[in-house]
């Protein structure tokens, strides 16, 4: 669906180079310049993207707005080919009027030929042109490779709000722009030589290894308790001091590669610059499906830096050995960045990323970092707790209010349901709930998630999930939970919700109408619906927003609540009448399981905090939350 768009995007750059790089001897200069503006704008529309237009205006009409600036631009740029084709006024034919050098410009490449002469072309070899393709086809691995890394570590130190990724992606095309824009001065006052290109990639290679000591100085530093939490200034605060000095030395590349590979020719720019950014991309493509789906899970994100960083090593010292006519000195540049890249490696401190403030790795008995998540599980066996990190963020804590929700969770819809022929469990976590529900002998229990790591950790969670990865009714599938409503054909006697906070980008989707319809539609007519609704970091509006919006689905909704920051709703198609309770209490009290975990049948009755009618009043009228304008902003 992506490709047509992503297609005519892509040969924008090569024909405004035929259009604006015009002169032989500034080629490089001025295809930098259109990088820096064309960068420049998609850092602006990043951030206003993230952080205002889908906020305020909604995905649609996010999209639509983009597309009218393309209708704009488009028409303007059809009106300047009609103006620069039109029959000039006799005087201006005559060259009347004109000041000297007024006109240089050729604003309509195929109207006119571009300037360039043979005394501009830079005396680079066939072998040299060759070289500079591949390895900037190879850079283009490297930099997507980095930004996966580096946005996977910085996830860790974010709150992980639909806004998060906007602002390091922000960071990174503003570094791109400014090192575009110096790229450009430089080659007005001097040529590219390959020799620049090499000492551009040997600093690329050590300072990604330098920016892994900052990645691990960051939870020492506090910055957030500045800032009063994951706010917007701290999160862009972070990206800035780690990524933008990279990314800066990484857009440089851009005019030098564009100077070298055109040979500073005008005549074929256009040809040019969009064959070697098209290898450029091809390999950015590789290094974004290589470095996410094959070499963090091989070898973390420490080692996968380390090894994109001897490929920019690589790369310069082939470099300055193509350029024949560089300085003696720069011999040895190549030995000097490896020497000082082995040494920041071998002081770099251990590579494991918990969050902010945990750095207790004395205390770790899980960690592994996969496809999606870094997952990390600290135990403290003296107070007999244990808490799950899930790209920095706790998840699976066991204190005692965190085990009565995953237990009430686990226990009430089989009370509610019981004879239930099968569940589902979206979200299945360290499968405490999931193993909860298992006590009750659900013949099959469907659980679902997006991390792989968090379903192994599980084991280390034996005691309190009950065991329940060596159940046989259990059913583990590594899937995005609407897309496994989506495509499931069943009817579940009971689905229960266990998704991390509404706040979170993988979160979002599973607090919309669109998801409560697909919910209404797998649930059995004698099911049970429950889902945990989190009270902290929410704003009200937003949790009235979220409960309204269930309700629109399921208006025989109650609201529980096990005290501390977390509540429930639980829906069915026919009220939840007294007698029915009356029933769950009865059928408590005969399970020493439930009894054990959540206390006697008065204090299960004790969990109800809204009954219909007060919950009716409570929400209020007001929006449904869909999958367009669902944009929730953490609470402080």
């Amino acid at each position: 669906m992506l490709t047509p768009t992503t297609f005519l995007i892509g040969a924008t750059l090569p024909v405004m180079s035929r259009i604006y790089a015009t002169h032989g001897g500034r080629v490089g200069s001025d295809v930098g310049r259109l990088y820096l503006v064309n960068t420049a704008g998609a850092a602006l529309g990043c951030v206003l993207t993230g952080l205002v237009f889908l906020r305020y205006l909604g995905a649609r009409e996010t999209i639509f707005l983009g597309a009218a600036i393309n209708l704009f631009v488009g028409a303007g740029a059809l009106a300047l080919m009609r103006l620069a084709r039109a029959p000039l006024p006799a005087a201006a034919a005559n060259g009347e009027g004109e000041a000297p050098g007024q006109g240089d410009r050729v604003t309509d490449a195929a109207a006119a030929p571009a300037i360039g002469r043979a005394a501009h072309a830079l005396p680079i070899s066939a072998g040299g042109l060759r070289y500079v393709a591949i390895a900037y086809a190879i850079s283009g691995f490297i930099a997507l490779g980095y930004e996966v890394v580096w946005a996977r570590i910085l996830y860790v130190h974010s709150s992980h709000a639909a806004y998060s990724f906007s602002l390091m992606l922000t960071v990174f095309l503003a570094g791109l722009a400014l090192g575009g824009a110096g790229g450009s001065w430089v080659l007005r006052r001097r040529r590219a030589t390959l020799r620049h290109f090499g000492a551009i990639q040997l600093a690329i290679g050590l300072l990604a290894v330098l920016i892994l000591h900052a990645f691990a100085r960051l939870p020492a530093l506090h910055l957030d308790d500045w800032f009063g939490g994951y706010t917007v200034a701290y999160e862009f605060l972070i990206a800035f001091v780690t990524l933008f000095p990279p990314t800066v030395l990484l857009g440089t590349l851009f005019p030098v590669v564009g100077s070298l590979y055109t040979r500073e020719r005008a005549q074929a720019v256009g040809l040019r610059i969009g064959r070697v950014n098209a290898f450029n991309t091809l390999g950015a493509i590789a290094g974004s499906l290589g470095s996410g789906f094959v070499l963090v899970p091989v070898l973390g994100l420490r080692n996968t830096t380390v090894a994109l960083a001897v490929l920019n090593l690589a790369l310069g010292a082939a470099a300055l050995r193509f350029d024949r006519g560089g300085r003696r000195a720069l011999r040895f540049a190549p030995a000097g960045a490896v020497v000082a890249t082995v040494v920041a490696v071998a002081v770099l401190p251990t590579g494991f990323y918990l969050g902010s403030y945990y750095t207790e790795v004395d205390r770790l008995i899980f960690y592994k970092e996969g496809v999606e998540t870094t997952v990390a599980v600290l135990e403290v066996p003296e107070d007999n707790y244990k808490i799950s990190f899930v790209n920095g963020r706790d998840e699976v804590p066991t204190d005692r209010a965190s085990m009565s929700a995953f237990r009430l969770l686990g226990h009430l819809p089989p009370l509610l349901r019981p004879g239930a022929r099968n569940a589902l469990v979206l979200s299945f976590g360290n499968g405490i709930a999931t193993g909860t529900m298992n006590t009750h002998d659900i013949p099959v229990i469907d659980a679902v998630d997006l991390s792989p790591e968090m379903m192994e950790a599980a084991a280390v969670y034996s005691e309190e999930n009950y065991n329940v990865l060596d159940s046989e009714r259990l059913q583990l599938h590594v899937e995005d939970g609407r897309n496994f409503l989506l495509r499931t054909e069943a009817s579940y006697d009971i689905i229960s919700v266990d998704a991390t906070h509404p706040a979170n980008a993988s979160s979002w989707a599973l607090f919309t109408s669109e998801f409560y319809q697909l919910i209404e539609r797998r649930l059995a007519e004698d099911g049970v619906f429950m889902q945990w609704i989190p009270i902290h970091g929410v704003r009200e509006n937003d949790y009235r927003d979220i409960l309204r919006t269930v309700w629109d689905i399921f208006p025989n909704m109650v609201l529980w609540s096990t005290g501390s920051t977390h509540s429930y709703v639980v829906a069915t198609r026919e009220p939840i009448s007294p007698v029915v309770m009356q029933s769950v209490l009865a059928r408590a009290a005969a399970n020493p399981t439930v009894v054990r975990d959540l206390g006697p049948p008065e204090a299960i009755a004790g969990y109800v905090a809204m009954a219909e009618g007060d919950l009716t009043r409570y929400i209020g009228r007001g929006p449904v939350i869909t999958d367009n304008d669902a944009f929730f902003m953490p609470a402080r």
